[in-house]
């Protein structure tokens, strides 16, 4: 059981082991309350940056995202907060975040039980949650839903103390509310029938007056339907209807108008209807709920078999008293089998619907639509137009007034937005859980585990139309283990084929996305196509133009069809995703000639882009030969190192799907030289996620028969092997590369492996087998003329005679051979961290520290967190050394900091076990830990740095 508890309904509140932890600053705060709200349950990264900084993203948010998870885990623990896949969780019982507590009280809050549920969850409110610093987007998004259900739960309480007998008690409860919250109608009927069943029907007539003169002055309005008919009560002494026990349903009145028949055709609701809370939350307020009245349209768009359909019936069908006379109902027909609705074929439907004669239907359009509008001018209707293909067929048919046009349709509408003023609400895929929820009510026959169905719910991409086929097959085949169906998902070339309903169009996924794709033209289908190919979880503008063959502008025109087609979607600023299933889609349409000919583009693309991103970093190097960038390729160019350097964290993740990608596509050359120009970026990230590419990329250049080219990637593995602390098996790498650069006759090859291979074989402790490997190193690049080369090889001398404890030899060989200045190879070695740790071993510190602090400088410039680590903890050296323990620990639990959000990127250079050592030590005895500066000089790895 964990001590962590997390309280949002109110300020926020944090206690460990029942004592209140302070979580300083504002994102932070806002973090902690995201994971919160989905305890036990990952969250990805991106969302949670979309959260946090919605549109004002910082140059690395994935950095800066680190930096508050690793405050997070300081406070809370590791254990509480912890990585999960592609993102990070609060590892927590929903019971111990007391949002979470709220919603599954209320949520069980039904039968014999209820009233203690409400009343558990009732006391749990503090005050309206997030109104501190604590993030624009919980107070946006998430508060007014917690705020909805808790009065929705004041209301229910009310009317089962009513039904108790207890009306005084009611009548003060929700007189508590209803001053802040006047413009909530269910509130004031609750509390005209509290007055009344306590005995006061006369101050209930007058608390109707007031909130009908509220709602006239404040929005211009009448009361609504079940306002006026509990007026209308009050008025003739009626009595309500019977109350029911807790437990059972009451079946609500049918209205029929007394002039004539009130059309009713919205279709039947889904029995197993689940999730889209959120969503229908978000259409009630920018309509019934909303202060100022509703829209005259709303639009709900998203990508075919979303179930926007089933969402619109399932809202409409749930709120038809807002609509007294009658709902109507058309299929548009925009997408599917068949050709679309024309104007005169719906508006002659929607009239027949409104009781006019169809030989009354004039023939033209204009004055069709005129009589639309006049039959319904003193209606309040609600007219759902389902599956519309454009903004143009919808236009005929809205007739203005007071009634509501709720349009469904793939397209995104935006000319109805733009013109008619219409309310969009985009339609996502189902969350998680709810997806989760789905299967398990579809399946609820048959027993299945839990990790099985969010299984099943992942593989298919949360889209309700692929849940209900799989639920489909599943009911088929009893026996049929859900984790078979998992299989075939898996093992499927494309997951389409393991989802079809071929005896059923309309719920055959091909079908249905063939339906969007159709309705596109030449170009844009085209473009659709090629971004399947696109490597990673999303892809920018830059890249697409790239994949296209066109520039950027070209290329957002296409983006843009796709988008507003909701084939394609922009989920932050200038980063566009496709569903899983319709990237399978849109692969299955591709060609293998035009897929190979894009794939190359895109890989030629990265890989002079990452040229140019070395260029502007001061790190251009170009030992491997490149193929010239492709024909319609336009790498970009930097101004800024920052902006090289956030461009390539940005891109790293789905630069390693790319080359995967052009590996299974047989692009060889292209693949490895991509891998080998990423690898002064994967110095930034963790080794575990380049080892991985770096074989990939080994292989590739021996199938291609490039032994030498091998050489060069075989250097980088062995850099990789090191990082990790595998030393035995980097020399053996290392040696490996400089004998194919030996025979091959290529110099620069053989001094940097050379150099790379003496280097560690100093961490190994074999100090003189590297001194004669390194001055090898030196002997090959001085008599080639390779003047940076040797100052590189002579600083990995120097780091190996600080090891030996040759002190004085170190600093002789910096101050008098190799000066301060950066090495212009592909290296980040510093000469003068090198001798800062030969002057940490002679106790000069104040000379130390002077090289520390421009050393510091220097990487603060570069946004280069590994290189402040190594050397801060220097610097806590010498502050440890020089009795400055405050200071030393300070400095020391800032690399902490540092490591807590970059991970060990090397542990060649620097490790947590060793900067905790370090802390370990801070405060003991000078006299008893003198020799303690020469061991860290030796064991913090230098100044030097293997080189690719």
């Amino acid at each position: 059981m964990t001590d962590v508890n997390i309280c949002l309904l109110g300020p926020l509140i944090v206690t460990r082991a029942g004592e209140p932890v302070e979580v300083p600053g504002r994102r932070p705060r806002t973090l902690l309350s995201l994971l919160a709200l989905e305890a036990g349950t990952p969250v990805s990264a991106d969302l949670l940056a979309d959260r946090i900084w919605g549109e004002e993203l910082p140059d690395n948010p994935r950095g800066s995202l680190h930096t508050y998870i690793g405050r997070l885990r300081r406070v809370l623990g590791k254990e509480v907060v912890r990585r999960a896949a592609g993102g990070y969780i609060l590892d927590l019982p929903r019971s111990s975040v007391d949002a979470l507590a709220f919603i599954d009280l209320l949520d069980a809050a039904e039968g014999p039980e209820a009233y203690d549920r409400l009343e558990e969850a009732i006391a749990l409110w503090r005050a309206e949650p997030f109104d501190e610093p604590s993030g624009d987007s919980l107070a946006e998004r998430t508060r007014p839903w917690l705020v909805d259900r808790y009065l929705a739960a004041l209301e229910h309480r009310a009317e089962l103390d009513i039904a108790a007998g207890r009306a005084a008690k009611a009548v003060a409860d929700v007189r508590r509310v209803v001053g802040d919250h006047p413009l909530r109608e269910s509130l004031w009927v609750v509390l005209l029938d509290a007055l009344d069943a306590a005995g006061r029907t006369a101050e209930a007539l007058e608390s109707y007056e007031e909130v009908r003169a509220r709602l006239a002055d404040e929005l211009g309005a009448d009361p609504g339907a079940e306002l006026r008919s509990t007026f209308t009560r009050l008025l003739t002494g009626s009595s309500p209807a019977p109350e029911v026990s807790q437990g059972q349903a009451t079946v609500p009145a049918q209205r029929v108008s007394e002039e004539d028949m009130v059309p009713r055709q919205l279709p039947a609701d889904i029995p197993s209807f689940s999730g889209r809370e959120a969503e229908l939350r978000l259409l009630d307020a920018v309509t019934i709920s909303h202060d100022a009245g509703w829209p005259s349209v709303v639009a709900v768009h998203g990508i075919g078999a979303v179930g926007k359909t089933a969402f619109a019936v399932h809202w409409a069908r749930a709120r038809t008293e807002h609509f007294p006379d009658g709902q109507l109902f058309i299929d548009l027909r925009g997408f599917g089998p068949g050709e679309p609705l024309s104007h005169a074929q719906a508006l002659t439907t929607l009239l027949i619907g409104l009781g006019v004669d169809a030989a009354s239907v004039p023939a033209e359009v204009d004055a069709a639509s005129a009589l639309l509008r006049t039959t319904l001018a003193q209606r309040r209707m609600l007219l759902v137009l389902d599956n519309a293909r454009d903004s143009t067929q919808v236009r005929p048919l809205l007739p203005g007034g007071d009634s509501l046009v709720l349009v469904t349709s793939r397209s995104q509408l935006r000319g109805l937005a733009t013109r008619e003023g219409a309310r969009r609400l985009a339609l996502d895929t189902l969350a998680p859980a709810e997806s989760a929820a789905f299967l398990r009510q579809r399946l609820i026959d048959r027993t299945a585990d839990e990790a099985d169905i969010r299984a099943l719910a992942d593989r298919c991409g949360h889209l309700p139309l692929a849940l209900a086929v799989a639920a489909e097959r599943c009911s088929r085949y009893p026996d049929l283990p859900l984790t078979d169906l998992v299989a075939e998902l898996d093992g499927e070339t494309s997951r389409l084929a393991a989802l079809e309903a071929p005896l059923d169009p309309i719920s055959d996924l091909r079908a249905v996305f063939s339906w969007s794709y159709d309705s596109l033209d030449e170009e844009s289908r085209r473009a659709f196509r090629l971004l399947g190919l696109r490597p990673g979880h999303e892809i920018g503008m830059p890249a697409m133009a790239a994949l296209f063959a066109v520039d950027i502008a070209a290329a957002r025109r296409l983006v843009d069809k796709l988008v507003d087609a909701n084939l394609v979607r922009e989920h932050r600023p200038g980063r566009f995703v496709l569903h899983d299933l319709i990237r399978d889609y849109a692969l299955e349409m591709g060609s293998e000639k035009e897929s190979g000919e894009a794939l190359l583009r895109l890989v030629s693309w990265y890989t002079h882009s990452l040229v140019a991103a070395s260029e502007a970093d001061g790190r251009s190097f170009r030992l491997m030969s490149l193929d010239p960038v492709v024909d319609g390729v336009t790498p970009l160019s930097f101004a800024t190192s920052p902006q090289a350097r956030a461009w390539g964290d940005r891109e790293w993740l789905t630069m390693g799907s790319a080359v995967r990608l052009a590996v299974r596509a047989g692009l060889l050359g292209p693949a490895y030289q991509l891998v080998n120009k990423m690898f002064s970026l994967s110095m930034r990230h963790p080794p575990a996620e380049t080892i991985p590419l770096q074989e990939l990329g080994l292989d590739a250049a021996l199938r291609a028969g490039q032994h030498v080219d091998a050489a060069y990637i075989r250097n980088q593995f062995g850099i990789s092997r090191a990082r990790v602390g595998d030393l035995t098996r980097a020399i053996s790498e290392f040696r490996g590369a400089a004998e194919v650069f030996r025979e091959a006759g290529i110099a620069a090859g053989l001094e940097m492996a050379l150099s790379n291979c003496g280097q560690a074989l100093s961490m190994t402790g074999s100090l003189d087998e590297a001194v004669s490997v390194l001055e090898e190193a030196y002997a090959v690049a001085d008599s080639a003329g390779m003047d940076d080369r040797a100052r590189a090889s002579l600083i990995g001398l120097a780091e190996v005679y600080v090891r030996m404890e040759r002190y004085e030899d170190a600093v002789r060989l910096v101050e008098e051979e190799i000066g301060y200045a950066s090495v212009d190879v592909d290296s980040s070695a510093s000469p003068r961290m090198t001798l800062v740790d030969a002057l940490i071993g002679l106790r000069r510190y104040a000379e130390a520290e002077t090289h520390l602090r421009l050393e510091l400088a220097h990487r603060l410039e570069e946004r280069n967190r590994w290189g402040e680590a190594n050397v801060l903890v220097r610097r806590a050296v010498v502050e440890r050394e020089t009795e400055r323990v405050a200071q030393a620990r300070a400095t020391l639990h800032e690399v902490v900091a540092i490591l807590d959000e970059v991970g060990e990127l090397d542990r060649t250079a620097l490790t947590r076990e060793r900067v905790e050592e370090l802390l370990a030590s801070v405060g003991s005895s000078a006299s008893a830990d003198r020799d303690v500066d020469a061991e860290a000089a030796q064991g913090l790895g230098g100044g030097v740095a293997l080189r690719p």
